[in-house]
């Protein structure tokens, strides 16, 4: 039998670590592990472009508005990537989806905040504001939806709090979806990042392992005309009325993965979390954001 030499083997060592460096491993359904490609990060589509918008991809992945790094200081060329199908990766509808990642540690900032310091950790992209009326004001009423691909376990870890949208205006995150032990849910606050309402949307048992349509009417005011109308795979599950902008003049949105109270996690680690993002619109009638 040949024998080969001590520098063969380094050689054959070092040439397979190269293979699997650049791809990630995630758990399939069957739990066997699966390798996938690394995406385009987030930073760098922002960075060519400006935002992630319309014309990314040609719209396969936003339409009816734009969306910047939440937190760029520090924000994980991990944390926010464009990925395909042709990669291995989920996606809704076309070749494209918005993956993000959350690592234990992992924490970003911009001049006046810092998630680091306040026992957060986060990717979020944020909806633009940089020309015309990209946020919303008092009266405007529009429809929203993404698609959300959610993990077969739940996100949120011990008492730790983990969202996966937030409606923010000047003074407080109004509206957000959460992941609650139970279930995809949702919290609605007041000014004071009071709560005045939360629940489950969908529980567990039909959430995980696939993807979820999210459908949100909402006409954004300080009166009592306000209200927000949540639809969940085509189904109406919660509709709040009354002010939801009071004290404020905007109101924006931003997605990926938010965890607050890190250290209340009950664990040594916080695990990595993973959500991918597909079909995120905005537009004034519901044609013109649900599925065909």
């Amino acid at each position: 039998m040949k024998r080969f030499s001590k520098g063969f083997w380094l050689l054959f060592f070092l040439v397979m670590i190269c293979v699997s460096c650049g791809s990630t491993t995630e758990p399939a359904e069957n739990g066997m592990k699966r390798q996938l490609s690394p995406g385009i990060p987030c930073s760098e589509i922002i960075g060519e472009q400006g935002s992630i918008s319309a014309s990314t991809h040609d719209g396969d992945l936003v339409s009816g508005w734009e969306f910047v790094l939440k937190h760029p200081i520090g924000f994980a060329t991990h944390g926010c990537q464009i990925v395909s199908s042709e990669q291995g990766h989920p996606t809704r509808n076309g070749r494209y989806s918005i993956k993000f990642e959350v690592r234990d540690g992992d924490c970003n900032r911009n001049d006046g905040w810092d998630d680091c310091s306040t026992d957060r950790s986060r990717h979020e992209i944020t909806q633009g504001g940089f020309g015309g009326r990209q946020h919303q004001y008092e009266g405007d009423e529009y429809w929203y939806s993404w698609s959300m691909s959610m993990p077969a376990i739940p996100l949120k870890t011990g008492d730790a709090i983990t969202f996966l949208g937030q409606f923010h205006s000047d003074n407080a995150a109004r509206f957000y979806i959460e992941d609650f032990t139970k279930g995809l849910g949702y919290r609605f606050n007041d000014a004071d990042y009071g709560i005045i309402e939360q629940g489950v949307l969908i529980q567990n048992s039909v959430s995980r392992s696939r993807w979820i349509d999210v459908v949100i009417h909402a006409r954004w005011s300080a009166t009592e005309q306000g209200f927000i109308h949540v639809f969940i795979d085509g189904q109406s599950k919660r509709y709040l009325s009354g002010p939801n902008m009071d004290g404020a003049t905007r109101v924006y949105f931003d997605f990926g993965i938010y965890n607050a109270f890190v250290s209340e996690c009950n664990c040594d680690t916080m695990p990595t979390q993973i959500v991918y993002f597909d079909d995120v619109r905005r537009g004034s009638t519901r044609g013109e954001v649900e599925r065909e």
